[in-house]
């Protein structure tokens, strides 16, 4: 316990020294106050797939096993103090474990389809593992000094130890339907029990495991097990894992910081004299205020997290996350409201002079919607139009793209939204699209190779008339609809290159930096098809924030210093503030337009 204490508390101060909040980092600090308790993988089973990328850039994420064990040990002696009770007991308490471990294996299998992330957290889906393990005791135990067992114990030991180095050299996890797990399982199972069983009596090529290295890397593998995620996943944040002499740089730090753990830490608490002097009441006390004060420490960091904080982006968070101030330093008595309503969010102005403006205009969009957050905050200050943002994250609105747009979730998250617009909108307001509609060049994990790959025409030509089909209901409705033109788009993300201890990361290597005519080329077939929707429509009109990001040759994620871009794609609040002039600009323009359309008919 004092080990992985110590472990936690390092790595939520690194994690707070050298990791920026950002979508890749959203789950760590749930995990890491949920790891205090022993209860990481009940928050991770609520949506957080081991093999993400969220998951493999949070330090924290190991310790669902960890939290699996503790949640068994709280039943373990509940189920095994029978065995101490006698003949009966013992058989009582072993035909329990077996069939608890039976139906948890029933239970697995079933999960593995029905509920992944249940079947790899979640205690019930692991009993059967660990209930092995009380199942190689006991009957271990059982068997006692009888003899007659060496040699089948030898010859079973040697497959097992075959079976379990086959399932490590074999990867054919996917495919196995769970087969892999349970041979693993079965093969350790029976290697640690014929090898308790044989003691000296091993076969000699058994005898290798009990030389003084390989017993030393056993003592020492709790300490490996906590410390090597962690590093690993600092160094992912910062120096980059994917080199030779990158990876080799975290092990050695790993085993380093495991070999203190074990040798300044756990070998130490184990030889305390207090703690076996102590009854078993003072002892769990004396743990759980540990726990109690480790958990202090690490709120502690939390909550002031973004003055400890190394990274730029932290410190300067005005400048690039999505957040704005509600009141305008000029007019401190007024204020953007912002209510929830249906998964939509109301901004409307409030306290403020002049009043509210007949017109809504409602905002629809993947992510990049969400960015835009400060700058329709600072468009309803201005303006005094409500804005009504609803969002449909992962999934682009309209991106022109047919195999995005008719994916089934998207389509049905961009018709339900559309649909509730429908229900609450009125002539002469307004609908802005903006979204993801350029494939992107980098993600917040890596960078990705550059792609002109683009669909044929006649797939360019189905998105723009299902576009037209999703839209014509809105547009006869008396709605304006507005495209964003597309934003550049880099090659690098820019929240994760922008300090002393992580320019370097191979993510990085993609630079700042972009060809504006790359990008014009990019964003042609999307300005051709809006074109085309505009030809089929009325009220169909582009806003195109790319002249105020990019009003020279080569187009920058940074201007003066200051971030234009979060990572490859997302503007910041400073890039907001400087599109609200022209934002503000061409609604307007387009409200004026629409009115005069409408009046002349």
């Amino acid at each position: 316990m004092p080990a992985l204490l110590v472990c936690l508390l390092f790595s939520a101060l690194a994690t707070f020294l050298f990791v920026p909040d950002a979508w890749l980092s959203t789950s760590i600090s749930r995990t890491a106050s949920s790891a205090f308790v022993g209860l990481s993988n009940i928050f991770l089973a609520k949506g957080t797939d081991y093999f993400s990328p969220v998951t493999e850039f949070n330090p924290f994420t190991h310790t669902w096993s960890l939290g699996v064990e503790e949640q068994f040990y709280v039943v373990f002696p509940l189920l095994f103090f029978p065995w101490v009770m006698g003949p009966r007991g013992k058989r009582f308490s072993a035909l329990v474990y077996g069939a608890l471990a039976a139906a948890s294996v029933a239970i697995w299998l079933h999960l593995l389809a029905a509920n992944p992330l249940h079947a790899f957290y979640m205690p019930y889906a692991r009993f059967w593992q660990l209930a092995c393990g009380i199942l190689c005791f006991q009957l271990v135990s059982r068997i006692g000094e009888r003899t007659g067992f060496q040699r089948h114990c030898n010859v079973a030991a040697t497959i097992a130890l075959i079976g379990l180095v086959a399932t490590f050299a074999l990867d054919i996890g996917k495919d196995s339907h769970g087969l892999e797990n349970i041979t693993a399982v079965a093969c350790t199972t029976v290697l640690i029990g014929c090898l308790y069983h044989l003691g000296s009596n091993r076969a000699p090529h058994l005898a290798v495991l009990e030389i003084k290295p390989v017993r030393f890397v056993g003592w020492i593998s709790y300490s490996i097990y906590l410390w090597h995620w962690p590093v690993f996943v600092i160094a992912r944040w910062t120096i980059g894992s994917e080199t030779t002499a990158t990876k080799l740089a975290a092990l050695l730090v790993a085993v380093a910081f495991s070999l203190g753990s074990y040798f300044w830490i756990e070998t130490p608490t184990r030889r305390l004299r207090l703690l076996r002097t102590s009854s078993d009441i003072a002892v769990v006390a004396v743990f759980l205020a540990a726990i109690a004060v480790a958990f202090c420490g690490f709120k502690l960091m939390r909550d002031n997290r973004y003055e400890i904080a190394l990274s730029t982006v932290m410190r300067n968070r005005g400048e690039w996350y999505a957040t704005s101030p509600d009141t305008p330093p000029q007019s401190p008595g007024c204020a953007v409201v912002t209510q929830t309503v249906d998964e939509a969010l109301f901004f409307t102005k409030h306290g403020c002079p002049g009043e509210g403006r007949s017109e809504t205009l409602f905002v629809l969009g993947d992510s990049h919607a969400g960015a835009y957050i400060p700058l329709l905050k600072r468009f309803t200050l201005e303006t005094g139009i409500r804005t009504v943002v609803l969002s449909t994250v992962g999934c682009p609105v309209i991106s022109l793209n047919l195999d995005r747009d008719t994916e089934p979730t998207c389509a049905h998250a961009t018709s339900a939204s559309a649909a509730y617009i429908a229900r609450i909108a009125k002539p002469g307001d307004l609908l802005f699209l903006p979204s993801l509609r350029l494939a992107r060049l980098s993600l917040q994990e890596a960078a990705r190779p550059d792609s002109s790959a683009q669909g044929s025409e006649q797939q360019r030509e189905q998105a723009v008339k299902n576009a037209i089909d999703q839209l014509a209901h809105l547009s006869k409705a008396g709605l304006s609809i507005v495209f964003e033109g597309p934003k550049p788009i880099f090659r690098a993300p820019a929240f994760r290159c922008s300090d002393w201890f992580n320019s370097m990361n191979p993510s990085c290597t993609g630079g700042f930096d972009i060809d504006r005519t790359l990008i014009e080329n990019l964003r042609s077939p999307i300005l051709k098809g809006y074109a085309e929707i505009s030809a089929a429509l009325p009220n169909i009109h582009v806003w195109d924030p790319l002249p105020t990001l990019c009003p020279q040759v080569t187009c920058s994620a940074f201007r003066n210093g200051h971030p234009l871009f979060f990572d490859g794609d997302h503007v910041t609040a400073y890039a907001n503030s400087l599109l609200v002039e022209d934002f503000v600009s061409e609604i307007e323009s387009i409200i004026s337009k629409d009115r005069t359309t409408r009046a002349g008919m």
